[in-house]
């Protein structure tokens, strides 16, 4: 059997698609097509079903999903430990939140990238509880989210330093400039907010419910460009981490209102599964993570 069809199955199991997946791998949509077709052959089933415009994998092709994703790690991890050129070539898959995506990962992956410039990076944006998932699911090497400590029995997680979250308004806003703010104030207002299974928008949601208040309106963006231009154009205020809208702080876009919740905020963590190798340059990254 040709590991390369391994390889192959991998991302078609990813993308849903023979034809993303050629583009990926760099191979004609006919040759991802008999690969699959050679795989089906060899295992005497049907790994494959078409859904709507995606390919879905069947029972058998999930079942054969499991044992493939093992053997990839384990030649990754043989190539890895017998071959110190490993760490100029591969493959390194990232997920993270929109907000270290933007603020906080982009210097250590230019830094990375400039010290192995054969390795390609994969840099994709989810919410928390998808990156854990995709982490456990090894769609992800590594994980850099904005959570509450994260205690998992499967993973790993290595806390890089605790972010404030902020409570931001217009200048022109009636609460701008007003000390000592009480949270009960939160339920007269509008709250510009991020997705619901957003950490620091769950958090937000949380006290406000142990103080037994609601929101007045919500406004739901997943883009923080338009959360804080909504802000600046007063349609309500928002929490978000602090170094989103330092900029927008400085420059007198936004101010900083004084909630008596200034102490709030998440921790920014490294996370990957307790049984992944971690190949020369996978330890690498995250040396360069921890030295931030």
């Amino acid at each position: 059997m040709d590991l390369s069809y391994f390889y192959t199955f991998k991302e078609v199991a990813r993308w849903g698609s023979y034809t993303r997946t050629g583009e990926e791998l760099g191979y004609a949509q006919s040759s991802v097509t008999t690969q699959i077709k050679k795989l089906e052959e060899h295992y005497r089933v049907k790994l494959f079903e078409r859904v709507g415009q995606r390919m879905r994998l069947t029972q058998s092709g999930e079942e054969l999903l499991h044992y493939v994703q093992q053997v990839l790690e384990l030649m990754e991890e043989a190539e890895g430990k017998l071959s110190q050129k490993s760490r100029m070539r591969g493959t390194v898959r990232i997920g993270t939140v929109e907000s270290l995506a933007a603020y906080f990962i982009t210097g250590t992956v230019k830094l990375f990238k400039e010290k192995n410039p054969d390795m390609r990076i994969q840099l994709e944006s989810g919410l928390c509880p998808n990156l854990l998932e995709g982490i456990l699911e090894s769609h992800y090497d590594l994980a850099v989210v904005l959570e509450e400590q994260i205690n998992h029995p499967h993973l790993n997680s290595i806390p890089l330093r605790r972010e404030k979250m902020v409570m931001v308004a217009s200048p022109n806003h009636n609460l701008a400039h007003q000390e000592n703010l009480d949270v009960e104030l939160l339920q007269d207002e509008t709250l510009i907010l991020t997705e619901k299974d957003c950490s620091y928008r769950k958090a937000l949601e949380n006290l406000m419910k142990e103080i037994g208040i609601q929101a007045r309106s919500i406004i739901s963006f997943t883009s923080l460009e338009a959360i804080k231009q909504c802000v600046v154009d007063e349609l309500g205020i928002a929490m978000l981490p602090e170094m989103t809208v330092k900029q927008e702080l400085e420059n007198g876009r936004l101010i900083r209102l004084d909630f008596d919740s200034d102490d709030f905020g998440m921790m920014i963590q490294l996370v990957y599964h307790k049984k992944k190798w971690l190949s020369p340059a996978l330890q690498e990254f995250v040396n360069l993570m921890t030295d931030k």
